[in-house]
């Protein structure tokens, strides 16, 4: 082969070769943008801690709103029995049994006000016995909405034993005290 044949062909390897290289950097810019076009966007930030804040501690919640509210369901329905007679006692009026809807409803809205942080003793079966306590307090408030004063009476002992069980766990030194009654 004489010298120009050789330098033609360097010249097409080298012709080839550039051509595969401007291919390649063509498709580099679109193949970077695919790529980071496909990519997960980043994660979202926490979000921002709810703006409550708690105007009483966890013991004032309990003896002037969660205690009050309850005594309201477990007074509204109850036997009394005398060796002269037995008096049942429940809810007659509109007005009386408006006054146990609406402690129900204060009792059910203050499992909330329990799990609100500060309050919240964990995350576990704090939250577990504040929402039992929503909705023991919820079938109370039922009960008083539809007038049912037999399951007004089912549901106090349910909201009882809630508090019972909240309160065997967290509150030990007042198992003593009769319900409605902390121990000083």
């Amino acid at each position: 082969m004489s010298g120009s044949g050789m330098h033609t062909e360097q010249q097409r390897q080298l012709t080839h070769e550039g051509d595969e290289m401007r291919t390649i950097l063509r498709w580099l810019p679109l193949s970077t943008v695919l790529l980071c076009g496909c990519s997960p966007p980043p994660p979202p930030p926490p979000p921002a801690a709810p703006p409550f804040t708690a105007v009483v501690n966890l013991k004032q919640l309990m003896e002037w709103v969660i205690d009050p509210a309850a005594d309201v369901i477990w007074d509204s329905v109850k036997t009394i029995i005398t060796e002269k007679d037995t008096k049942e006692i429940a809810p007659q009026t509109d007005e009386q049994w408006a006054i146990v809807r609406n402690g129900a409803a204060t009792l059910a809205e203050s499992g909330n006000l329990l799990m609100i942080d500060g309050r919240a003793k964990d995350n576990n079966e704090w939250m577990a016995a504040a929402r039992r306590l929503i909705t023991t307090a919820g079938q109370a408030l039922k009960a008083a909405e539809v007038k049912d004063a037999a399951a007004l009476f089912t549901a106090g002992g349910e909201v009882y034993n809630a508090c019972r069980g909240c309160h065997q766990r967290y509150a030990p030194e007042q198992q003593d005290a009769a319900p409605g009654e902390a121990r000083k």
